[in-house]
């Protein structure tokens, strides 16, 4: 779980954040986030998130975003929402570092989905909190049900594997029970 000035490292897509407001401090309203990515191509994966919506703001450099297909260019100053469901990819499109913030709304379980683990324990892990909370991220251009039971196969395998999905922090209206963290951990 994230904490309000968490500064952290993905190497996986070669970024750092820092957590300008955790999902815990906004009561599960949103997470914050600043993004500095170095040139170069992207590493991440086309993504959609389902039941969120994402806001970029430009803080340096060039952003280019791919939403649904469109092609969008912002610069310092400018900034773009992202609907729930709409299939997009975030990326530096300039010669230099990029700043920008990227804010979630509702936060919902964005913070399980960014794990340090690398290679397949990481792809097994996120596996497991797509299936868990398929609110979170869809990263396939799959039908629906197809994704579902990609995801699902890939999950029993983590599951197999033992790896657990990171604890996550809860909304006011969610219930912290022990029976429910133990199906987050299951």
């Amino acid at each position: 779980m994230f904490s309000t000035g968490d500064e952290l490292y993905d190497k996986r897509f070669r970024e750092r954040y820092l957590v300008l407001e955790a999902a815990r401090d906004s009561g599960g309203e949103l997470v914050r986030v600043e993004d500095t990515a170095a040139p170069g191509p992207s590493r991440r994966p086309m993504g959609r998130h389902p039941a969120q919506r994402e806001r970029f703001e430009v803080l340096s450099g060039s952003l280019g975003l791919t939403v649904d297909g469109e092609q969008h260019l912002l610069g310092p100053g400018e900034s773009f929402v992202v609907e729930p469901g709409a299939r997009h990819l975030p990326r530096n499109a300039g010669d230099g570092e990029l700043r920008f913030v990227a804010e979630m709304r509702p936060a919902g379980r964005f913070e399980a989905n960014n794990t340090e683990r690398e290679g397949l324990a990481y792809l097994l892990t996120v596996a497991r909190v797509i299936n868990r909370f398929p609110d979170v991220e869809h990263p396939t251009p799959l039908p629906r049900a197809l994704d579902r039971a990609l995801f699902a196969t890939l999950a029993a395998g983590g599951k197999l594997l033992g790896l657990r999905i990171p604890t996550t922090s809860r909304s006011p209206t969610q219930t912290g029970n022990s029976s429910e963290r133990a199906a987050d951990e299951s």
